[in-house]
């Protein structure tokens, strides 16, 4: 069925075209200022980025040139429109619905190479398109440079937000390195080490986000994340050695005062064990602690290594000096206790021995015969040195058992 173009139709169809037109400039404008856009218009590109980048360019540069084309024909076609009159002629208006729905748009011409051209064939071709084929064209085009501008954005925002936090953990422990010093230190070399994979990975994430995050490079972001643990453990030993350079004489004279009460630990455990071993037969008690003297002579090593030494390493070893007397201190103080034990647990069957005998003189059971003869025999181990505890813990049971024997029923 053939359309009958009228002064009407053809003026819906031009305003249809000018909205069209309107949101095609639009989306380019938008296009033109997406920050992915820019980014890849103002970077040195190479590797993945730059191929896709590349490729993207020329489609866009393709579409600008069937917008310039497709622009001319609205324009052609409103001149020839003129200003609203009450009826166009027949033929004005066969001219307007051909630009409108014809091959009216003109692509520039495109030069034939002479390896591809026939004898009688011609130097040039040129492609016309509709404005529905333009449309389309550049719809297809537009959504190949966005797709690219936005997979580039989100890569370098995933690669740069953590780059950035490992940047500034590098120049902050580069910071306290030039603050204590260090001169030749295994520390410095890892810091190095550090920076300059760093600096490698921001070049190559600011040249080639999308080979970064794909393929041979997906690893990049975890590759970040054991850099920023690495420098976070090289940024603890020089915050140690900031510390151990300025706080030495403090915290050795800390570690010295807990020396101190480790060696008067070790000597109540020694004058407990004396009492022990004169009252206890075969105590089980753990062995002396010689303790305060070894980490005296540490203490020594550390003061002498002062001055030769370097500081991440006399800080390493100063903290572990110090968390290492605390927990001697709180073994020696449980030593104590532990060589003590044989005396507590016989006194505790004393005291147990004396409770079975007063509930026994409640019941007034406690003058048996039996119950007397079984609390003597306790009584003689327990009161005898060195004491037998195994024998003197059974006796106790067996004068419990004697007066548990001889009690009257209570109901």
């Amino acid at each position: 069925m053939t359309t009958i173009w009228t002064r009407q139709a053809i003026d819906t169809a031009i305003e249809r075209r000018a909205q069209e037109r309107g949101g095609v400039s639009a989306g380019l404008l938008e296009l033109d200022e997406h920050p992915g856009r820019r980014l890849l218009d103002g970077a040195k590109l190479t590797g993945v980025t730059a191929r896709a980048w590349g490729k993207a360019a020329e489609e866009l540069a393709g579409l600008y040139t069937v917008f310039e084309a497709y622009e001319k024909v609205l324009d052609r076609a409103s001149a020839m429109r003129g200003s609203p009159k009450p009826r166009l002629a027949d033929r004005e208006l066969a001219a307007l619905a051909d630009l409108l729905t014809g091959r009216s748009v003109a692509l520039p011409r495109q030069a034939v190479p002479f390896e591809r051209r026939g004898l009688l064939d011609p130097a040039s071709t040129q492609h016309f398109l509709t404005l529905d084929e333009a449309v389309s064209d550049m719809t297809r085009t537009y959504s190949v440079v966005k797709k690219t501008a936005v997979e580039a954005e989100d890569a370098w925002n995933r690669l740069l937000d953590p780059l950035d936090e490992l940047s500034a953990q590098v120049r902050g422990a580069r910071a306290v390195a030039d603050q204590v010093g260090l001169g030749s230190d295994p520390a410095l070399d890892r810091l190095a080490r550090i920076e300059r994979e760093t600096g490698e990975l921001r070049r190559a994430a600011l040249s080639d986000p999308l080979g970064m995050v794909a393929g041979s490079g997906a690893g990049t972001p975890a590759r970040v994340t054991g850099l920023l643990h690495d420098i976070a453990a090289v940024r603890t030993e020089l915050d140690q050695a900031f510390s151990a350079r300025a706080e030495f004489d403090t915290r050795i004279a800390a570690i010295r005062d807990i020396i101190t009460r480790i060696a008067e630990a070790e000597a109540e455990a020694d004058r407990v064990r004396v009492t022990v071993l004169e009252k206890i037969a075969a105590p089980n008690l753990p062995p002396p602690s010689g303790a305060a003297a070894h980490l005296r002579t540490k203490v020594a090593g550390l003061e002498r290594e002062r001055s030769s030494r370097s500081w991440t390493l006399l800080g390493r070893e100063l903290a572990k000096l110090d968390r290492d007397s605390r927990v001697i201190l709180e073994n020696a103080r449980k030593r104590v206790d532990q060589v003590r034990a044989p005396l507590d647990h016989r006194d505790e069957l004393r005291g147990l021995l004396e409770a079975y005998r007063a509930r026994a003189a409640r019941h007034g059971v406690a003058e048996s015969p039996q119950p007397v003869a079984a609390h003597q025999a306790a009584r003689d181990l327990l009161w005898s040195a060195p004491c037998d505890l195994v024998a003197a813990e059974q006796a106790v049971r067996r004068y419990q058992a004697a007066v548990g024997a001889v009690m009257p029923n209570v109901s």
